[in-house]
Formats: C-alpha cells, sequence, structure tokens
C-alpha cells in the first residue's frame, strides 16, 4: 500500500509538473512570437521607408528627365525657326536671282 501512495502522490506531483512546464513553455513562446512579431514589423516598416525613397528618388530623376528634354525640345524649335529662316532666304535670293538671269538672258537674246 504504501508503494501506491508513493507512486499517486509522484503521479500527483508529475501532473502539477506538468502543468508548470506547459504554463512556463507557454509563456515563453508567447514572448518568442512578440518578439518576432516586433521584428517583422520593423522590417515592414523599413522596407516601406525603402520603397518610398526609390519612388522619391525615381520622381526626381523623372523630373529632371523631363526638364531635359523641355530643353532639347525648346532648342530643337530655336533650330527649326532658324532653318524656316534660312530656307526662306535662300529662296527669296534664288527668286532675286532668277529674275536677273532672265533679264540676263534677255539682253543676249535682244542684242
Amino acid at each position: 500500500m504504501d508503494i501506491a501512495i508513493v507512486l499517486g502522490f509522484l503521479g500527483v506531483i508529475l501532473g502539477i509538473l506538468t502543468v508548470v512546464m506547459a504554463i512556463v513553455l507557454t509563456r515563453d513562446t508567447n514572448k518568442l512570437v512578440k518578439s518576432e512579431d516586433e521584428r517583422a514589423k520593423k522590417l515592414i516598416v523599413e522596407g516601406n521607408e525603402r520603397i518610398e525613397k526609390l519612388i522619391a528618388e525615381g520622381r526626381e530623376r523623372t523630373q529632371e528627365i523631363l526638364a531635359k528634354m523641355d530643353e532639347r525640345l525648346a532648342k530643337m524649335d530655336e533650330t527649326l525657326a532658324g532653318i524656316d529662316e534660312t530656307q526662306r532666304y535662300i529662296a527669296s535670293l534664288i527668286k532675286s536671282e532668277g529674275e536677273k538671269t532672265r533679264e540676263l538672258i534677255e539682253q543676249v537674246i535682244h542684242k
């Protein structure tokens, strides 16, 4: 009988130890999960900040490219205006020279 009482007592102690260990393990697991959650949230925030920074840099670069393109287009417009003016001048020279040439031919023919 004494063995039955000792075994019963040891069974109760073993049951209590099991409950205590479960509580301790649960508490430690919760701490680990909480710290891992904080770490994951921190990584997400850092990732979002990096993405926002990259987006901002991309927008700045796009604005720079657009500004350069506007400058180039303005220069092209100036160049085209100059070419147009030059073509008109050449056309007027050809017209005036053509009239002089016609006059010279008429003078030669009439002689």
